[in-house]
C-alpha cells in the first residue's frame, strides 16, 4: 500500500465536476479521483477548517463509530474497475478489524475527521491515470487573502484532465463565501485568461496585473463561454 495525503479539491471548468487530488506522501506523484459535489464540500470543509452550524453526514458517522466503541484504523482505495474507484474503511472494534465497503469520497471525508491514514493499493495506483506535477511551477498557488481568492497554475496534464484546450491561464481553485472575489462574480473552476486586456499565461503574469490592486477587468473561461468580469482588489 502507498500512503497518501489529500492535496486539494479542484473543479473541471468544462463541466464543474469535482476532483480530489491525492498526493503520495513520500513522492511528487498525484492521483485524481472524480467525486460528487456534496462529498467535495464535505472534504473541503475539513481541509479549510470551516465551522458548520449542524453536523454533516460524515460528522454523524464519526460520532456513531465513537459511540459504539470503534475507531477508524485507516482507509484504503482498494480497487479500480471501469474507471470507478472502490474503497474500504477499516474500523477496529473490540480488538477486531472490520472492513466496510465505501465510496472513496465518503472514506476520505471520514478519514479527515478522525485523522486516519489514507492508503491506495499499489496495483490501483499503477493502473490509474496518475498525475505527475513535478515539472515547472505546477505546484504553485497564489492566495489573495483580503480578496478571498485562490488561484493556481495549470499544466498540460491538468488541462487535459480538466478538458481544457490549452494550459494557458490560471485556475480559480477557491473563492471564499462572502468575499470580494465572490461579490465580483468569480467562481471556483473559472480559468482566468486575460487581465487588463493582457493575456494571462500563468501565475506570474496574473500576479503582475493584480499586485497593485484596484479595478481590474478580466476575461474568464467558464464552461464553453468567455465571461467578462470587473474585479475590485484591495489596494496594497
Amino acid at each position: 500500500m502507498l500512503e497518501m495525503t489529500i492535496d486539494s479539491i479542484r473543479v473541471s471548468p468544462m463541466n464543474y465536476q469535482r476532483v480530489v487530488i491525492l498526493k503520495e506522501k513520500d513522492a511528487d506523484r498525484y492521483l485524481p479521483i472524480w467525486i460528487g459535489p456534496a462529498e467535495a464540500d464535505a472534504i473541503a470543509v475539513k481541509l479549510q477548517d470551516l465551522a458548520v452550524p449542524r453536523p454533516l453526514t460524515h460528522d454523524l458517522l464519526r460520532t456513531i463509530i465513537d459511540t459504539l466503541g470503534g475507531a477508524v484504523s485507516h482507509i484504503l482505495v482498494s480497487d479500480l474497475h471501469n474507471d470507478t474507484f472502490y474503497a474500504k474503511i477499516l474500523i477496529r472494534v473490540n480488538g477486531n478489524l472490520k472492513e466496510i465497503d465505501s465510496r472513496p469520497s465518503d472514506a476520505l471525508a471520514l478519514a479527515l475527521r478522525v485523522n486516519a491514514p489514507i492508503f491506495v493499493a499499489r496495483a490501483v495506483f499503477e493502473r490509474s491515470k496518475v498525475v505527475d506535477l513535478r515539472g515547472g511551477q505546477a505546484g504553485q498557488v497564489a492566495v489573495l487573502k483580503q480578496y478571498g481568492l485562490t488561484v493556481q497554475n495549470l499544466t498540460a496534464q491538468l488541462a487535459a484532465h480538466f478538458h481544457l484546450p490549452s494550459p494557458e491561464g490560471v485556475l480559480v481553485s477557491n473563492v471564499e463565501v462572502g468575499s470580494g472575489a465572490e461579490r465580483d462574480g468569480l467562481r471556483r473552476g473559472d480559468v482566468i485568461v486575460e487581465a487588463k486586456q493582457a493575456k494571462v499565461r500563468d501565475l506570474h503574469a496574473f500576479a503582475s496585473e493584480v499586485s497593485q490592486g484596484g479595478e481590474i477587468p478580466l476575461q474568464v473561461v467558464r464552461g464553453d463561454k468567455r465571461v467578462p468580469l470587473m474585479l475590485h482588489v484591495p489596494v496594497n
